[in-house]
């Protein structure tokens, strides 16, 4: 079966600058455009919806420059790669976090992409999330409309999940969706990941047993 929906948590950038001798501002841009090959992997796969961690609102708590360099590549991200690698009419961002913890420049690219895109292939990014805050909205909004609090949540549930890196961690990362998702920790990291690695993947996810809990 075909995952419709996966999830990406991108890590190991700070690692990968220390080992190759490049400044985290480097590392992390180059992320930025190894993120961008993945969503392009992912969509030619078939999948529909991709939801990417970007930063946890934890997260905001790390030093300054590294908080810089993070910010730096995620409107590099917005604003320069993912809109010159798809058109307008084939996909949609949509930003999920506490906007009022990030910077105005890092906003504004955001909300530029959640405006002018507008295709059928979904991407999520999560930016000052947490888990927390999200289970609140949802429930919030199934008091509103009088509906189960699982159909209130803006995310759907999750396939599959992959980390680029080896800890089996999920960090906070969509915790109800990804219930019944396969993990998949990788040795690899993000800024050496290939396409080919997502094919493969994807071929294997296939073969995965999806039992959602039966």
């Amino acid at each position: 079966m075909k995952p419709t929906h996966v999830g990406l948590i991108p890590d190991g950038m700070r690692r990968w600058a220390d080992i190759n001798g490049v400044t985290l501002a480097e590392s992390y841009r180059r992320g930025s455009e190894k993120v961008v090959a993945i969503l392009l992997a992912l969509r030619r796969n078939h999948v529909q919806t991709v939801s990417v961690y970007n930063l946890s609102r934890a997260n905001l708590a790390r030093p300054a420059a590294e908080l810089d360099a993070v910010f730096d590549a995620s409107v590099y991200f917005f604003s320069t790669v993912l809109p010159a690698s798809f058109d307008a009419d084939e996909y949609t961002v949509r930003l999920h976090g506490d906007r009022s913890l990030l910077p105005r420049r890092y906003v504004d690219a955001a909300e530029a992409l959640e405006h002018a895109a507008s295709g059928d292939f979904h991407i999520n990014i999560l930016a000052a999330y947490d888990a927390h805050d999200e289970l609140r909205a949802a429930h919030q909004r199934a008091q509103q409309h009088g509906c189960d609090i699982a159909a209130a949540f803006d995310i759907p549930d999750l396939d599959l999940v992959i980390r680029t890196t080896a800890e089996p961690l999920l960090s906070g990362f969509l915790p109800l969706q990804s219930q019944y998702a396969e993990l998949v920790f990788l040795s690899t990291p993000l800024n050496e990941l290939t396409p080919e690695h997502i094919d493969d993947l994807i071929a294997e996810h296939r073969r995965f047993p999806q039992r959602r809990g039966q």
